[in-house]
């Protein structure tokens, strides 16, 4: 006899009907009819028979012989009492979720009636643990354990309707008439009712789509698995899957491949596993594949995986994530892509909203449901996280003509905040010339606020500059005045490498094309290097004197006098960390004049203070206490805070050096409030120190280990490690 679904398309044909007329006729849709025809879908409900038969025109004999074609065979009589026992084998090899595995299992013990939803992304192995955890409990459901495939993101997922039909059928029950899904969800929970029967039900596309097959009260359990969490079923439990940590993921490579080549190869197999984003899929695909290969050592199999272009295909997870991504609707689907394209671990909602150029609160509910479907993940509140291999796919999927635009709109984002904090930090710096407000934009209203957001998003502003540079299309401006707007804040939280990073990207772009960045970038790059040198790095004294020396001529050739002037303090600042006190001071007191002719006061502010310091060095403490009282009242005068924080400081030291220790605490103790107002941390621990070292003059030993202690703790994030290794030093002696 002639299956269903080719009688049903022999009779189509003869009909002279495409499967979207039929379809039409008998108002089912064309996937049922492609279902059905494809076998699919073997035994219709006597509803969709009556009206296939109808739109064929089937009467008498014909009609007859199409309805017995799609009834189910009976069973024999000795299959009739069999025990359903239909989960598949699981994986070779289980390891790696026995904190997960030993909870699904502890659940069951708790209580009669239990519902699991596993949730996680593509791969993560949600099937494996349903699977173990499934065999191990078999035992315990002594009516059978029930298998589902839901199919949930294919294009033609089972009906419901269909699969309750089973399902009834399989426990010995016949379908309720007239058939709907309420009454056959009824009718399957009332069989269950009175039996103990375990249902794993894979691949679950949401709760509305799982709920009919659950039981109700009883002594029956399911274990559900889902690419989304399903938080909208009260009754389930849920287990959300991460990758495996990196030792659990050498253990499921060794059990693959036998631990001693993993313990031959450790680094190798270490690359593996990362390579392979600890995905338990991907690692049974290489791993499966290296079993194979015994002659392959496995740095050769580490050294294809690190070609971006062909991991995925190396580790064989594309179809999983092609299931996954090719379900989501239109505007997710356009979305996802995008989300990839920069070469950062994790997105902000504002950096994601201008990679989508969406307004933020439409970016944040489309991220959560993107996480929702483990399609991201969530490390902190507003951020998200894309699993690397999936980066990979998403990447793959990205238009090309839509990269340029969207790094730039994110490049222009990390401008306006850059330049935001100059505007809050230092309203007066010639360098908003350049900008000329095209970086303007609203923002956080303090200082604190635009660096901790800038804080928070430091890890990616090289990458981003990096790309961006090496990205056709982004505009070279946008990048240099990341760059440019970036120098206080770098200065305050004493950033100098990302400093160095940033300026060197930048001004290859602009070098030869925009003179004044150019000046003002070489100025820039002169101090980190300097900086870093004091730090032990001497050849960056070299670099630094060569970049600032070049600076300076340029703006001797662009005839601006009020940056000569900035210029020839930076000179005053790096010779004097580089010891050549003699040279510093001139540089210094050639700046200072220059300001006071231009009537500069901001900048004479610094120029007191590096020429105070600097005849302190040689000796001359009048000079060196005149200088910064000073600088104070300039600061003072034009409401300067980091001047006023800066003289105090070192007025405070030479009170200090000098043995007048109630003096000193007063100076110092007001600079660190000032240093912790402008949000300049590196001086702020330093004055701290500075602050500790008086309150050890006055014999004041807990408040000196107190301050001395808060210094360190911020000289370990802020100060490298020759400042922090003095102060730990004075706390051992303490």
């Amino acid at each position: 006899m002639d299956s269903f679904g080719s009688r049903l398309r022999r009779l189509r044909r003869a009909a002279g009907l495409t499967q979207e007329t039929l379809a039409e006729k008998s108002g089912l849709s064309g996937q049922a009819v492609g279902a059905l025809e494809r076998g699919d879908r073997r035994f219709p409900h006597r509803d969709t028979l009556d009206r296939l038969a109808d739109a064929l025109g089937l009467t008498g004999t014909d009609r007859a012989e199409f309805a017995a074609a799609a009834a189910r065979p009976a069973k024999p009589a000795a299959e009739k009492d069999v025990v359903p026992r239909e989960l598949p084998g699981g994986v070779a090899v289980f390891t790696g979720r026995d904190a997960e595995l030993g909870r699904v299992l502890a659940l069951f013990d708790s209580r009669d009636s239990v519902v699991v939803a596993i949730a996680g992304m593509a791969g993560i192995g949600k099937t494996a643990l349903a699977l173990e955890a499934g065999h191990r409990l078999a035992r315990r459901f002594p009516d059978g354990s029930l298998h589902l495939d839901l199919r949930g993101h294919a294009a033609d997922p089972p009906d419901p309707l269909d699969l309750l039909d089973r399902l009834i059928r399989e426990l010995g029950g016949e379908p309720p008439k007239p058939l709907s899904l309420e009454s056959a969800s009824a009718r399957f929970r009332t069989l269950l009712a009175a039996k103990r029967v375990l249902l794993l039900l894979d691949n679950a596309r949401d709760a509305a789509h799982v709920a009919p097959l659950l039981p109700g009260a009883g002594g029956s359990g399911a274990i559900i698995t889902s690419r989304a969490a399903l938080p909208d079923l009260p009754q389930a439990h849920q287990v959300l899957l991460d990758v495996l940590p990196e030792a659990d993921a050498l253990r499921l490579l060794a059990a693959e491949i036998g631990a001693e080549r993993v313990a031959a190869e450790p680094a190798a197999a270490r690359t593996v596993a990362r390579l392979c984003g600890y995905l338990p899929l991907a690692l049974h695909l290489v791993g499966a594949r290296l079993a194979t290969r015994p002659r392959w050592p496995v740095a050769h199999l580490a050294h294809r995986l690190d070609d971006e272009h062909r991991r995925l295909d190396e580790t064989g997870v594309r179809a999983s994530f092609a299931l996954a991504v090719d379900a989501l609707d239109g505007t997710a689907a356009r979305a996802y892509p995008l989300l990839s394209l920069l070469d950062v671990p994790e997105l902000s909602v504002p950096v994601a909203s201008r990679l989508l150029d969406a307004p933020e609160p439409e970016t944040e509910a489309l991220l959560e449901r993107l996480t929702d479907e483990h399609l991201l993940t969530t490390p902190a509140p507003g951020w998200y996280r894309l699993h690397d291999l999936l980066r990979l796919y998403a990447r793959e999927q990205a238009p090309p003509d839509e990269g340029a635009a969207a790094i730039t709109r994110v490049v222009e984002l990390c401008a306006a905040m850059a330049w935001r904090s100059m505007a809050l930090v230092s309203a007066a710096s010639h360098r908003h010339d350049w900008a000329a407000g095209r970086w303007a934009a609203a923002g956080p209203a303090s200082a604190d606020e635009v660096f901790a957001w800038l804080d928070r998003h430091q890890a990616h502003l090289v990458t981003v500059v990096r790309q961006a540079a090496a990205t056709p299309g982004v505009p070279a401006e946008a990048i240099a005045a990341v760059g440019l707007g970036l120098y206080e804040y770098h200065r305050a939280r004493a950033r100098w490498r990302d400093a160095i990073q940033v300026d060197e990207v930048a001004l290859g772009l602009v070098d030869g094309v925009d003179p004044v960045a150019a000046a003002t970038l070489r100025g820039d790059l002169g101090v980190a290097e300097a900086e870093l040198a004091s730090g032990g790095e001497a050849a960056g004294f070299r670099r630094s004197h060569a970049l600032l020396r070049r600076s300076l001529a340029d703006w001797e050739a662009i005839g601006d006098e009020r940056q000569l002037a900035g210029i020839l303090n930076n000179l005053c600042f790096v010779y004097g960390l580089g010891d050549d006190i003699t040279t510093a001071v001139e540089f210094g007191e050639r700046s200072l004049a220059l300001n006071r002719t231009l009537g500069l006061r901001h900048v004479e502010t610094l120029n007191l203070v590096n020429l105070a310091v600097l005849y302190g060095r040689q000796g001359d403490r009048a000079r060196e206490l005149a200088y910064a009282s000073e600088a104070v009242a300039v600061a003072e005068g034009t409401g300067d805070v980091r001047g006023m924080a800066y003289g105090r400081m070192r007025i405070g030291i030479v009170h200090r050096e000098l043995g007048r220790f109630d003096a000193a605490v007063d100076e110092l103790g007001r600079s660190v409030e000032l240093w912790r107002e402008a949000g300049v941390r590196l001086y702020e621990a330093m004055t701290l120190a500075e602050l500790g070292r008086a309150h050890v003059g006055r014999d004041e030993r807990d408040r000196a280990r107190e301050v001395l202690t808060e210094a360190l703790a911020m000289l370990g994030e802020y100060g490298g490690a020759e400042r922090a290794d003095a102060v730990r030093a004075e706390l051992a002696r303490l």
